[in-house]
């Protein structure tokens, strides 16, 4: 390995090292910056994060500004938004003479910038862009290729913390084959610990593409590795009393070495164990095993936000269903409507061919569409009757209750458009819809398609005071409301989710 590699990689592992200790997302900020501004030499540095909703970088942390002068800068000013804007990394010297560098922030600090190194932080898997970060002044003259390839890696560690969602095994496999380029081995293998049933379960294994594998965690070098939270280096499995030789029975693999670390997260509890087989060159050495300890730091908090962003997740959607039964417990004349409404929604965004993070969000504001309906006076809500024209009046305002209560809901970023979705169920294209009587794009899509499936499963329901409509009975009703109350393309899509087996799964009846 050149000397230059050795002491990229080693700068490298030093920042890993530092970042691993901290877990704490309110200080990871300043620890990221004054660390790789510190290991590059820099004089200052600045994170910007993005601000979706005003489209301003908005600094988090600025090095060797006063606290109270917030740096702000519009995405389309500036160096870092031009990084940002075109996704790459910017190496500048003279930054003054650059015709995108903005003075303005020099002007307001009384600091004067020459070298610039920025780069965008971008969300590993959809590429949504999250900020930048940005280092000033290299103490030596200019900033270097490697700084470049230092910093991007810093921003690839903070998009994968600061992100909001699932840390898939991608960030798993990534820092494998990083290790994979300086320690020659044969296989990896990460174990997560299933404390519930004493197992530890592998998210990841080299040539076990497809397969479960999981073992009794009180087995084997991994197991050990687990229940004392101690690294192991093993130069002769076969020797070693705690090597469980089952799986190499099993296979036809022969294992002659390996390495093993515990998996650790914020509270210093085993989450898993990463573990690597056969070094092609020879056996693991006690510097093989520090690397992989570092490497580790980077993959436990992989693991950990995937378990974090997983029991999340299960909660969030218990507490769907429990909004969804107050909601039927309110209105027991249209029980689970509401969760019959997302599954023909889903269905016509499954036409539509929608994301899956898309179609999250339709199926969440699908359940929650009716919310308000918990505020409507239960004379109405329970009238089995048609309802005059004050009770409709009435009936009407559980739109905009709808968003007043679900806009008080702290959603995540990926579901921060419940609340307008559900609220706009029951506008209608030609402008006659309600609470706020919009129309044609001024509807959100989502709504359009909630709009539709709300009316398809009140149509075709039974209900215990009638008998639901045949299929194609309600599409001709619907069918008449295309155009002015209905989108098009959506009941098309409708029309193709009921022919491509949609009748079976809604449990239908044709006729």
């Amino acid at each position: 390995m050149a000397d230059q590699d050795r002491r990229h990689f080693a700068l490298l592992l030093e920042i890993q090292r530092r970042l691993s200790q901290e877990r704490s997302m309110a200080r990871l900020p300043g620890v990221v910056m004054q660390t790789v501004g510190e290991l590059m030499d820099a004089d200052r540095s600045t994170l910007f994060l993005l601000d979706a909703e005003t489209m301003e970088l908005r600094a988090c942390f600025a090095q060797g500004v006063a606290a109270d002068k917030a740096i702000v800068v519009p995405l389309r000013m500036g160096l870092i938004g031009t990084a940002i804007l075109q996704r790459r990394t910017l190496n500048v010297l003279n930054a003054w003479q650059h015709p995108f560098f903005f003075a303005d922030i020099d002007g307001v600090t009384g600091y004067r910038t020459d070298s610039l190194l920025v780069v965008p932080i971008v969300q590993p898997g959809d590429g949504r862009v999250l900020g930048g970060l940005e280092l000033l002044n290299k103490r030596s003259g200019r900033f270097t290729p490697e700084d470049e390839t230092i910093a991007e890696d810093a921003a690839h560690w903070l998009a994968a913390r600061l992100g909001d969602g699932d840390i898939d095994a991608r960030a798993i496999e990534d820092k494998l084959e990083a290790l994979r380029k300086w320690i020659d081995f044969d296989r990896a293998t990460v174990f997560r610990v299933d404390a519930e049933h004493g197992r530890l379960v592998a998210v990841h294994a080299d040539g076990a593409a497809g397969l479960d594998i999981s073992m009794n965690m009180r087995l084997g070098i991994a197991g050990f590795v687990a229940m004392t939270g101690e690294p192991l280096l093993i130069p002769e499995a076969h020797a070693d009393a705690r090597f469980d030789a089952s799986h190499d029975r099993r296979t036809g693999y022969h294992t002659r070495n390996l390495l093993c670390v515990p998996l650790k997260d914020s509270a210093g509890e085993v989450l898993g164990v990463i573990q690597v087989i056969n070094r092609r060159d020879g056996t693991f050495t006690a510097g093989d095993l520090d690397l992989l300890s570092c490497v580790a730091g980077a993959v436990a908090i992989a693991l950990e936000n995937a378990i974090l962003f997983e029991e999340s997740e299960r909660q969030f959607r218990s507490l769907l269903d429990t909004l969804a039964a107050s909601i039927d417990a309110r209105d027991c004349l249209t029980a689970g409507h509401s969760l019959r409404v997302a599954q023909v929604a889903r269905g016509i965004a499954g036409v539509l061919e929608f994301m899956d993070h898309d179609m999250d969000l339709l199926e969440v504001a699908a359940i929650l569409h009716d919310y308000g309906k918990i505020g409507v006076d239960d004379a109405v809500l329970k009238k089995e009757g048609k309802l005059d024209a004050e009770e409709f009046g009435h009936m009407k305002t559980h739109a905009s209750m709808s968003f007043d209560i679900l806009d008080r809901i702290r959603f995540s970023r990926k579901y921060r458009s419940v609340p307008l979705i559900a609220a706009s169920h029951h506008e209608n294209l030609d402008g006659s819809g309600y609470p706020r009587g919009l129309k044609d794009h001024e509807i959100p899509f989502m709504s359009k398609i909630i709009s539709v499936a709300d009316v398809f499963e009140a149509l075709t329901a039974d209900r215990h005071y009638r008998q639901g409509m045949p299929v194609a009975q309600a599409l001709e009703i619907i069918d008449r409301g295309v155009g002015t109350k209905f989108d098009a393309h959506i009941v098309a899509a409708l029309k193709r989710y009921l022919g491509n087996g949609g009748h079976a799964e809604l449990g239908l009846k044709t006729e």
